[in-house]
């Protein structure tokens, strides 16, 4: 009976209305692992990002960022990771949601993974990602992460002093965005 509950409960959450709202507020952050030196973690602010559909089984969207806007707080760094990036040539990374995987709601919060096409420095995969819905009166707040392998976007993680600095190849990326007013 408590199954049948949390179905009937999952079916009322999922079938609210998710239309399209104007971003509110979006980050984004990237965790490197690096030799040698501290691991670091950087930052960037979505350039845009929208979404629309009736409910979470139909929802659909895009965030993109600027890869001139990522930061780590040291400017050689930087540097180094738009050069790594080709930023003159891929200005912007995107992701585009094509699909939801609601899983069962707890209060107005909904476990789901995001499907979507990442693309990054010109390359193109299918890619899920486990994250979090939260409904709020006015809104939606979005959390997702995913580890990311540079090497399958074609980027080299850099390199300093002969190999003696390494950066992983592996970085993991967190989303948080927040839709709509309140």
């Amino acid at each position: 009976m408590a199954a049948v509950a949390s179905l009937a409960a999952a079916t009322r959450v999922q079938a609210q209305a998710v239309t399209a709202s104007p971003l509110r507020h979006g980050e984004i952050s990237f965790a490197m692992r690096a030799t040698k030196v501290n691991d670091f973690v950087g930052h960037v602010t979505a350039l845009h990002a929208e979404y629309a559909g009736t409910d979470l089984s139909n929802v659909h969207g895009v965030l993109e960022l600027r890869v001139a806007d990522m930061h780590t707080g040291i400017g050689l760094r930087d540097t180094h990771m738009r050069h790594a990036m080709r930023a003159d040539s891929f200005p912007t990374i995107r992701f585009e949601l094509i699909g939801v995987d609601p899983g069962v709601p707890r209060g107005d919060t909904i476990p789901a993974v995001f499907q979507g096409h990442l693309t990054i420095r010109g390359v193109t995969k299918t890619v899920r990602v486990p994250g979090t819905v939260v409904l709020r009166p006015g809104g939606v707040d979005v959390v997702a992460s995913i580890a990311i392998d540079m090497r399958e976007y074609g980027i080299e993680p850099p390199t300093r002093f002969f190999g003696a600095i390494r950066v992983d190849a592996v970085t993991t990326v967190t989303a948080s965005l927040s839709f709509g007013g309140g």
